[in-house]
């Protein structure tokens, strides 16, 4: 990794933290089968992981939810190959300032959704997918357990072994669907 790298990672990383901590959002735990709007957010390097994320939009599609699903794709070739959806959008570097910040008009406008339910399926800590995630208004944030997603995430899930994507699905439609319907956060 390149000098210049580092610094802009770190400087990232710097403005991510104080911006997640001053996000504003009506937060509240929901269960998956009450959530209607679920935004879900990924890491895509391939096409393999475009299916497996495209078949788990599918079934929640055909379960009757609304799903907006932003990738992050480091090749604008990769996508190119893609049939456009509605429900997808993608996020390419030239979509980030200097700082790793997402400021494209998809990033802004999935940021500033107050989904029911934030499902974070990347499976690295990328830091554009961090400050989606930081950012967003969803009312309840789930994903993968990792120190830079603690802040930011409401339900974390730790990936044992070589579980990857396939498993982070699973343990996130799991425990997203036993989750106390009557239990409120503003309760506390």
């Amino acid at each position: 990794m390149s000098m210049i790298r580092k610094i802009r990672e770190k400087a990232g990383k710097y403005l991510l933290r104080k911006a997640g901590s001053r996000t504003v959002r009506n937060r509240k735990v929901i269960n998956l089968e009450d959530a209607s709007d679920i935004g879900i957010i990924y890491y895509l390097p391939d096409e393999t992981v475009y299916a497996k994320v495209s078949e788990f939009v599918r079934q929640l599609q055909d379960s009757g939810k609304k799903v907006k699903a932003l990738g992050y794709v480091e090749s604008k070739r990769l996508t190119g190959r893609f049939l456009p959806k509605l429900s997808y959008d993608f996020l390419y570097p030239a979509g980030l300032n200097w700082f790793c910040k997402p400021v494209a008009e998809a990033a802004r406008d999935f940021i500033d959704t107050e989904f029911d339910l934030l499902i974070d399926l990347s499976t690295e800590d990328m830091i554009p997918l961090l400050h989606i995630t930081a950012l967003s208004k969803a009312k309840f944030k789930a994903g993968m357990l990792s120190n830079e997603r603690k802040p930011h995430l409401d339900l974390m899930i730790s990936l044992q072994g070589k579980g990857g994507l396939d498993e982070l699905i699973t343990q996130i439609r799991h425990y997203t669907s036993i989750l106390n319907r009557n239990y409120d956060s503003t309760d506390d």
